[in-house]
């Protein structure tokens, strides 16, 4: 199906069948900034890309394999996974001879996650959905003449409840009306569920020119830096967010605003694999228009749930990915047969030319008459 076809094809690429691992140590890589950071080369050889070329009129480097592809740039932190938006913690860099730099963080908790899912270390079946519908109460959230968020998070909540709960998922909410609550009650609600993953729904604010659909996930813990709770799921975080993000671009058309990173108290806060979305711009007029109505609601609702349904499907312990087949053995030579040795010719009157010519005529007129 289309809506997600992005994310199952990742999920099901036939690559390497050897993992990373958690501290990457198997990568070479040139001390940078605390996290290091490893030649695009390099990932492209362990994943067995091929270099793609580039049109002229856009800047970047790209490599892929016909299932995929990853496009740096133009912006130093922007990275593009088969046409989805990603922003990267680190910009990307050049050596000295020019060659692309990714940063060691990206690698191992935004590409490989995306890449190969199934290759999380600490992925674990998905039991609970935490549907969270931002705001509430005295704090309405992003409010125009047009539109009111917390009263549209809540009604895409319901929607998106009932369609897990179609599919066989345990769902909870974290409110079911119009009132206020603390993120410590979130934090607590998603720590009491088993297995839980928590998505909460926003609507963005900007200029009015800004639209679109996008997916934040807490930064990824540095090395030295303060692990923060949520930070155990840096890896299943990046899965979640591009299935979510997929879903919404392919399934309910929401003009692309990419994967990103953010500190929000919230999301740090949580122990379980967490994303915020923000479904678009309440301060985009055309936007608002389409978020209010009962149709585009259905559609956003449909698909979040199939990104949630694909994530929860990858991480759950018994998918694997797919391996190559073997190569077919090669064919076997045919048997040398030595050919017949002529006998010379002891006469010495040669055939003249003129004789073998019409012998020649013969054999081609019986071809065609047959």
């Amino acid at each position: 199906m289309k809506c997600f076809a992005l994310f199952l094809a990742l999920a099901g690429l036939s690559l390497p069948c050897f993992a990373v691992t958690a501290d990457g140590a198997m990568w070479n890589s040139a001390d940078n900034e605390n996290s290091g950071y490893i030649a695009l080369e390099e990932i492209r050889s362990f994943y067995k890309f091929m270099p793609i070329a580039q049109p002229r009129d856009r800047a970047g480097r790209a490599v892929g394999n016909g299932t995929v592809t990853l496009i740096f740039g133009p912006a130093p932190a922007e990275l593009s996974i088969h046409g989805l938006r990603c922003e990267l913690s680190h910009p990307t860099r050049s050596d000295d001879k020019g060659d692309l730099l990714v940063s060691r963080t990206d690698l191992l908790k935004l590409i490989d996650p995306v890449l190969r899912p199934t290759y999380i270390t600490n992925r674990r079946p998905v039991r609970t959905v935490i549907i969270d519908p931002g705001h509430g109460g005295h704090d309405p959230g992003t409010v125009t003449d047009s539109i009111r968020e917390s009263n549209v998070v809540l009604m895409v909540a319901g929607k998106l409840a009932a369609e897990l709960k179609k599919r066989g998922m345990e769902v909870q909410l974290t409110r079911e009306d119009n009132r206020h609550l603390s993120d410590q009650f979130r934090v607590d609600m998603a720590a009491r569920a088993e297995n839980a993953v928590f998505i909460s729904l926003h609507l963005n604010k900007g200029r009015s020119d800004m639209r679109g659909a996008e997916t934040y996930t807490a930064a990824p813990a540095e090395p030295g830096e303060e692990v923060r709770p949520v930070n155990e799921h840096d890896a299943a975080n990046a899965a979640l967010a591009v299935a979510l993000q997929a879903a919404m671009v392919h399934r309910a058309e929401a003009k692309d605003g990419g994967c990103r990173r953010s500190r929000y108290s919230l999301l740090n806060s949580l122990s379980c694999p967490a994303a915020l979305v923000e479904l678009g711009y309440a301060t985009h007029p055309e936007e608002a228009e389409l978020l209010s109505s009962d149709e585009y609601q259905n559609r956003l609702a449909l698909a979040l749930a199939d990104g949630i349904s694909t994530f929860a499907g990858v991480m759950n312990p018994e998918t694997q990915l797919k391996a190559l087949p073997p190569p077919p053995p090669p064919p076997a030579e045919p048997a040398k047969v030595d050919a017949p040795v002529k006998k010379a010719d002891t006469g010495n009157k040669k055939a003249s030319p003129r004789k073998r010519r019409p012998a020649a005529r013969k054999k081609s007129d019986s071809r065609r008459r047959k």
